[in-house]
């Protein structure tokens, strides 16, 4: 079960009212209408949930050799998601290994109690924005120029397997990594 719950996404092209036929400019000038007539705006938004994430035991308490092996879960461990942060990302007091620890030193092998995917990991809102104008050089033949900015509100957007699952690690609950920060590209393309 590795799926995202929700996703949303929008995106949208708006021809810029300005030079000849539009709304405004539109009687103007040759090189007036080449500067400023044609362009288009584009924007993408894409907001979705988090990737399910497992907490891991780092202990082979059912004493099998190998596996991905799970903790005790005694709560729930999903935090609200305004009480999210990258140092704390869910409530690591929810998974101990202490009952499995106890179990072992009593001859009790046995696997945790907590399942797979338990837990949600961190989603993404991000914003794409490009600004973009052909210039016709032949009947067939034009040449794009481009301005875009992927992630251009430079939000954080922290990976789901970044988050630190094993129990045992001190840096249990926390977020390490994130995706790319805001990038800014501007490009001519020639179209034939």
């Amino acid at each position: 079960m590795n799926d995202v719950r929700h996703r949303v996404t929008v995106s949208s092209l708006y021809e810029l009212p300005f030079g000849n036929g539009k709304r405004w400019l539109s009687h103007s000038n040759a090189i007036v209408n080449g500067i400023l007539g044609g362009w288009e705006f584009t924007a993408l938004a894409s907001f979705q949930t988090g990737f399910p994430i497992t907490p891991q035991s780092g202990i082979d308490s059912a004493n099998v050799g190998t596996g991905n092996w799970r903790p005790d879960r005694i709560c729930n461990g999903n935090l609200p998601s305004g009480d999210r942060t990258i140092a704390r990302w869910f409530d690591t007091s929810c998974f101990t290994n202490q009952f499995l620890i106890a179990d072992n030193n009593n001859g009790i092998f046995r696997f945790g109690n907590s399942g797979r995917s338990v837990l949600t990991g961190p989603g993404i809102q991000n914003f794409d924005f490009a600004l973009l104008k052909d210039f016709r050089i032949t009947e067939s033949k034009k040449l794009q120029f481009r301005a875009e900015a992927f992630n251009a509100l430079n939000h954080a957007n922290f990976g789901a397997d970044g988050v630190i699952t094993h129990v045992n690690d001190s840096r249990f609950g926390e977020v390490t990594s994130a995706s790319e920060p805001r990038d800014v590209q501007i490009a001519l393309k020639f179209l034939f």
